[in-house]
């Protein structure tokens, strides 16, 4: 009897022990949401609101970067999720944390992303070093599971400003004149607390403009010539593949060049700067830049220009989608939205926002809006914009005419902004502790029966209502 007790208390401990091993290799535990649809369509990719499916996904509203950010203890800011009705309304009561991290990156361009059925974001690292100074400037790149089940640290950076973008393999950072990766393909589907079986490497150096997008399976960038030529006043203007491969120049020294000698054509030797990329409904890219070129030791701008690239695309000087000039140097602007190589651009100046279409001359232009103001989506016929720092969203016709006022209360800007998909519009209302808001800029009246503003549906969640 006595050799059956000890072996009966020889494996109870055998199992705490390994309990909490398993608890020690799985700092990331959290309990599985259930549902999700791994196969459906995406939409809206590297916002804060991404919808998948049946399930719309989004950071939960804005805490601050001096929130606490232990795992499993944040729900404002989180990445939640819910349900949506077949009108794209949300279904009460199915709101459910899925990452239990503040979801935050410096940059406006920060956000997550969803391919099948992981979900990969940024986070604030605040681990403490051996002093228990809490770390103020690391990052985490991490992935979960759309139903929250496991979780995974894919690589950490000492910076939470730089720009990034994730692909279903890898995920690429900019910092530091630099474009480098952290490779995850190897991952397989279990907890990862460390990164192990990834790898890391500077895909491109030299590097002083890039653009990137979902959508595309390439970024445009423009490299700084070094060794012998470094004294020469031009720069490339190149693509490359999210993997590195059919790296292809299409703009160099001798692109826009009659002759031979770049010394007697100084006003065809570019330097180039990249602005914005437009994903065309073929899955071609429409890239914008402005052009400079150096006479007599001095930089002459030349203006906004734009131009189609195709896997055909040999350079932008010639083909189907060859350089067209946007404006010239005195209205250049690299603030712009971007509406495709077959209408152009509407481009911020000091005088206001024009519709520039590349066909008329660069001198004109259709003025859409008022100085000072931004342009954030464009929904048909209609250009949605508001003032520097949004307190009311207007609508005018692309084609020019008079604005009228869709939206009037409080937004936060602290963190990105506004977001959309298809006719949603989605922000932090700063009227609301900051947590998301949503209206349907198509679909719903814009005023009550007294001529007031309506205001817009909210869809956070507050920790009361996650522990009810």
């Amino acid at each position: 009897m006595k050799k059956k007790i000890l072996i009966t208390v020889a494996v109870a401990m055998l199992i705490s022990l390994l309990a909490i091993c398993l608890a020690a290799c799985n700092p990331f535990k959290w309990k599985s949401v259930g549902g999700g649809e791994p196969n459906a369509e995406v939409l809206s990719q590297g916002g804060y609101v991404v919808q998948q499916g049946k399930y719309l996904y989004y950071i939960n509203g804005y805490a601050g970067t001096d929130a606490d950010n232990t795992w499993g203890t944040p729900v404002k800011q989180s990445l939640t999720r819910c349900e949506l009705d077949q009108n794209g309304n949300v279904v009460e009561g199915t709101h459910k944390v899925v990452v239990p991290k503040l979801i935050f990156n410096a940059t406006t361009e920060g956000g997550f992303a969803i391919f099948g059925e992981w979900i990969y974001y940024a986070t604030t690292n605040d681990d403490k070093d051996k002093n228990g100074t809490a770390s103020t400037t690391n990052m985490d790149f991490m992935r979960t599971k759309i139903d929250g089940s496991v979780t995974q640290l894919l690589g950490r950076i000492s910076n939470r400003s730089a720009r990034y973008i994730f692909t279903k393999t890898r995920v690429l950072y900019y910092l530091n004149n630099t474009v480098s990766y952290i490779d995850f393909s190897k991952l397989n589907g279990k907890p990862n607390k460390n990164g192990k079986g990834t790898s890391k490497g500077d895909l491109l150096t030299d590097v002083s403009s890039l653009q990137w997008a979902y959508g595309l399976d390439k970024f445009f960038y423009t490299q700084t010539i070094s060794g012998n030529d470094s004294y020469k006043h031009y720069n490339e203007l190149c693509e490359i593949n999210y993997d590195g491969g059919e790296k292809r120049t299409l703009a160099t020294q001798t692109t826009f060049m009659t002759g031979e000698d770049p010394a007697l054509e100084p006003t065809n030797v570019f330097q180039y700067s990249l602005q914005k990329v437009f994903v065309e409904e073929d899955g071609s890219a429409t890239i914008y830049y402005t052009k400079s070129y150096t006479l007599d030791s001095t930089a002459v701008q030349m203006g906004l220009f734009m131009a189609n690239v195709k896997a055909s695309t040999e350079n932008i000087a010639t083909g189907e989608g060859k350089e067209k000039q946007l404006n010239n140097a005195n209205s250049s602007s690299a603030t712009l939205y971007p509406l495709g190589y077959g209408k152009g651009a509407i481009v911020s100046t000091s005088n206001g926002n024009f519709l520039q279409d590349g066909n008329t001359p660069a001198s004109e232009g259709v003025w859409v809006t008022g100085a000072s103001q931004t342009v954030w989506n464009v929904i048909g016929d209609y250009a949605y914009y508001s003032a520097s720092s949004p307190t009311e969203i207007f609508k005018v016709k692309v084609s020019g005419g008079n604005s009228e006022s869709v939206l009037k209360e409080g937004i936060n800007s602290t963190f990105m902004v506004l977001d959309f998909i298809g006719t949603r519009l989605y922000f932090f209302s700063s009227d609301d502790d900051n947590y998301l808001h949503t209206i349907d800029l198509l679909n719903y009246d814009a005023k009550d029966e007294d001529g007031n503003l309506i205001g817009s549906v909210y869809i956070g969640f507050e920790r009361e209502e996650e522990e009810a």
